[in-house]
């Protein structure tokens, strides 16, 4: 398992295990089956849909999910499942069940208490400096999904 650099906070979840968590939640959601593809992807600039859901933890941690996505996959589940799930949000509150579920996972294992932060709407593009970074790519259908766990800044 990837952790972080030093051992008291918050681990990074190996790539497979993030998409594990995801594969789960995105089945649930979709009924769609997603398969894990690669692991430490560095971004795919056609993927032109993203969904944040940043997080704060004890010892001054501060991290971000973020999943990435093309407009095709947008317009397949809202044919397969109809129009809400043509929107960000509904791509977005499957990562974000999976955020909660890490979050829960880490508390459980470390007591570690880490806490979710809303989502903004307008973000201003700006990724803040990177600590550690943890990526996989999974396949739905023939649609590509990128999710990124990263450490963004730790205080203290």
């Amino acid at each position: 398992m990837e952790k972080a650099a030093d051992s008291g906070s918050v681990s990074l979840l190996a790539s497979r295990e993030l998409a594990s968590l995801f594969q789960e939640e995105f089945v649930a959601a979709t009924g769609l089956a997603a398969r894990w593809a690669a692991e430490r992807v560095q971004g795919n600039r056609r993927l032109e849909h993203s969904w944040k859901v940043p997080f704060d933890a004890d010892g001054g941690v501060q991290g971000s999910f973020t999943l990435y996505w093309d407009a095709e996959l947008q317009r397949f589940l809202a044919g397969r499942l109809g129009t809400s799930a043509a929107r960000p949000e509904y791509l977005g509150s499957v990562l974000r069940s999976v955020a909660g579920r890490w979050a829960s996972w880490q508390s459980l294992r470390s007591a570690i208490r880490v806490r979710l932060q809303p989502t903004l709407q307008d973000q201003d593009g700006r990724e803040a400096a990177v600590l550690a970074r943890s990526s996989a790519a999974l396949i739905a259908d023939s649609f590509v999904i990128e999710l990124v766990f990263a450490l963004e800044s730790r205080e203290g």
